[in-house]
């Protein structure tokens, strides 16, 4: 296994970097073999965690081995032991769920951070209107004016990490790397994006809570004396179904509404 530390500048806003608590967040990325969580292995994590305002130190754990799975496992797990959120890309779907399965097929103990923010989910429901074709991650940096020195993608990454065990050559090999550090080097940017689309008045979010749903929703939080600071016109018809099932049945917890609406689309 090979570990590589960077320290980069990138410049949030001061009221974003606050607001969001992004000096107590893990940002990161993993790159696979393949799809398939169960069978497929993780071959690179890269971690990007502030240690001052406008600077972020990126670690990387790259397999130079299939075998390595484990330790680059072990040595990351370690490494957000201290954080009780982390950040993605669609990783709610995808990276979270793969990094608990390889876990446990590694047999590694892991106490995941209890939030995560899925950059993804706070920007899909307003991308057509802010003139995306697309949310995936390298349209959103487009739309921002994010310019990669990486040309690759997930897909291809994949192939050139069979050809890095058949050469073990380093050129491939820091292509594979390159392009998952810039995946975690512009969360923040992207974290700060999605912190002023979601604070936008202006953007109505797709299949919006009705005012139906609305009025019955603020009816329920009273009676069960259930205080939820949020944003009602910001949260879609499903989210509200599921927290009005919830509040009917007695459900009290804020912190399980406050993770369905924050892990919602």
């Amino acid at each position: 296994m090979e570990i590589k530390e960077y320290d980069r500048l990138v410049n949030v806003e001061g009221n974003v970097f606050l607001s969001c608590d992004m000096g107590n967040i893990a940002y990161f990325d993993i790159e696979t073999t393949g799809f398939d969580r169960e069978c497929d292995n993780i071959i690179l994590i890269s971690l990007g965690r502030f240690i001052d305002k406008n600077k972020l130190s990126i670690k990387q754990y790259f397999a130079d081995t299939l075998q390595d799975e484990s330790e680059v496992l072990y040595n990351f797990g370690m490494d957000i032991l201290k954080y009780d959120k982390w950040c993605s890309y669609n990783g709610i779907a995808f990276d979270e769920p793969f990094v608990k399965e390889r876990m446990h097929r590694n047999n590694i103990y892991f106490e995941f951070p209890k939030y995560h923010v899925d950059l993804y989910r706070l920007i899909r429901p307003y991308y057509k209107q802010l003139g995306m074709e697309r949310c995936n991650l390298k349209t959103v940096e487009k739309y921002l004016g994010i310019n990669r020195k990486d040309k690759i993608d997930g897909g291809i990454s994949v192939d050139l990490y069979r050809e890095f065990l058949k050469s073990n050559t380093k050129d491939i090999k820091y292509t594979i790397m390159l392009h998952n550090y810039e995946d975690v080097l512009n969360l923040p940017k992207i974290h700060e994006f999605a912190f002023k689309v979601r604070n936008d008045k202006l953007l109505v979010r797709e299949n919006c809570i009705t005012e139906k749903q609305k009025r019955y929703l603020k009816i329920l939080l009273k009676k069960n004396n259930v205080d939820l600071n949020i944003q009602f016109e910001k949260i879609s018809k499903k989210v509200a179904s599921q927290i009005i099932d919830y509040l009917i049945k007695g459900e009290k917890d804020v912190e399980k509404f406050d993770n369905i609406i924050n892990g919602s689309y």
